[in-house]
């Protein structure tokens, strides 16, 4: 009786941890979230009215947080290597839980060593995890004070020179690096007034040796996609802008705050920057240092991103 009542509170927090890790990477309220150790951040926003009437209305974001620098992000191979683990780890994890189910209905010896392994798994997960709360923060020049810096500069030039029709929210977040909360916590409380609004993510923009890209999707547990207009709109301004070099991509294995928009029915897009090989540059290391930003690629994104706001403020205009 003792081993039974030991299989079925394994198999409950088993159920529980799971469920909750798989909300957490949608977004969405769990209780490991709720019972978890918090501190305190802010959001940091302004909003310049249009010049006549607001037909449309944007969103300018970028995260002020940065991330810690853990072994699953010290290099290229080892971030390759996590993302191949993530996965495996969410197996094994289901199939304890099947084992442990399993166990309830036919209480059979062999069944508590089968455990083992994936208990081992799941442990192994846990510590790589655990390892990054003890490491430093990365100082975050291009994640993202590169973002932020060409909002603010995009912020300076609206202030001095309103769109006619667009109403701009400029907002720089906090907590985006443990799950968008400062993103999440904005939209709920402006979301009568957004509406619609066009959701702009710009998270590290000055990738050295990179370019601007925009995203046609992001899949983190669930797949964010771009909205249409928003991307055919990027899409002309590239095209007729080779200098820019900007192009489209689809992203796996990661998120920006364009999630959290699309989570709430915005129209959505992010900009970001990649190396030639498709990844961002000092991702989450302590090399992440303003000697490794590239001042031409966040220029190159300024401009893409004001010709951007400009064609979305005539559109408004026609409307």
């Amino acid at each position: 009786m003792r081993a039974e009542s030991a299989t079925i509170t394994a198999l409950i927090l088993s159920v529980t941890g799971l469920g909750s890790i798989l909300l957490e990477l949608s977004f969405r309220p769990n209780l490991l979230r709720w019972l978890l150790p918090k501190g305190q951040s802010q959001n940091v926003w302004a909003r310049i009215d249009a010049k006549a009437e607001a037909r449309d209305r944007v969103v300018l974001v970028a995260h002020l947080d940065t991330h810690r620098t853990p072994l699953a992000f010290s290099s290229d191979r080892w971030v390759r290597i996590f993302e191949r683990l993530v996965p495996i780890g969410m197996a094994f994890a289901v199939l304890l839980i099947a084992i442990l189910a399993l166990g309830i209905v036919l209480p059979l010896p062999w069944l508590r060593y089968l455990a083992i392994i994936p208990m081992l798994v799941a442990l192994g997960m846990l510590i790589l995890m655990l390892q990054a709360d003890f490491t430093s923060f990365a100082p975050g020049a291009n994640d993202n004070a590169s973002g932020v810096g060409v909002v603010l500069s995009l912020a300076e030039q609206l202030a001095m020179k309103p769109l006619e029709h667009t109403a701009v929210w400029v907002v720089a977040t906090g907590c985006e690096e443990v799950g968008c909360y400062g993103a999440d916590d904005f939209i709920r409380r402006h979301k009568s007034e957004l509406e619609r609004a066009a959701w702009i993510t710009v998270d590290t923009v000055g990738s050295k040796r990179g370019v601007p890209v925009y995203l046609s999707q992001e899949t983190f547990l669930s797949t964010a996609k771009s909205d249409p207009g928003l991307l055919e709109l990027v899409r002309d301004i590239s095209a007729r802008r080779p200098e820019l070099a900007a192009h489209e991509i689809s992203m796996k294995g990661a998120y920006t705050e364009a999630a959290i928009g699309a989570k709430h029915s915005l129209r959505v897009l992010t900009v970001e920057s990649h190396r030639a090989n498709g990844t961002l540059s000092d991702w989450h290391r302590p090399t992440d240092t303003i000697e490794n930003i590239s001042v031409e690629c966040m220029q190159a994104t300024e401009l893409l991103l004001t010709e951007f706001l400009r064609e979305l403020d005539a559109s408004a205009a026609s409307v």
